[in-house]
């Protein structure tokens, strides 16, 4: 019940904090924790429009994609077949646990426990992969 209550809590702080969000933009503090966060992801992802996908699909332009639908990455059968769009709420049950939100997908990773690193893991990647108009408006 306090996991559920603490992932709701984290959830709710998450799309309040999104750039593209109405609330405030994510803190300094909470953008280095999720490029430091990212450093375990980028040996299968990139996020600079443009690269080649690797082991993984490339996530610029993640948020608000539907899963499955980058060019150049051949993804499983599960994730083709998930039906999920990439959100602030999908990445938090992504990040946390891959195989829970989509059983029988490839991603070999085991997920992140702390609902505060998900948080800024997310608001990281939702600030760096958004498009140039939308990060310069930021600056």
């Amino acid at each position: 019940m306090l996991r559920q209550l603490l992932s709701a809590m984290t959830l709710t702080f998450v799309l309040a904090s999104q750039a593209f969000a109405s609330g405030p933009a994510p803190s300094e503090a909470q953008l280095k924790r999720g490029k430091l966060l990212f450093t375990q992801c980028q040996a299968c992802h990139q996020v600079k429009a443009g690269a080649p996908a690797m082991m993984g699909p490339n996530l610029a332009g993640v948020m608000g994609r539907k899963a499955a639908s980058a060019p150049g990455f051949n993804y499983s059968p599960a994730l083709k077949k998930s039906n999920v769009t990439w959100d602030a709420a999908t990445l938090d049950k992504w990040l946390h646990r891959p195989s829970e939100l989509v059983p029988g997908n490839t991603m070999a990773f085991a997920g992140i426990a702390r609902p505060e690193d998900r948080a800024a893991l997310i608001a990281w990647l939702a600030a760096e992969t958004a498009a140039p108009k939308q990060a310069a408006a930021r600056k």
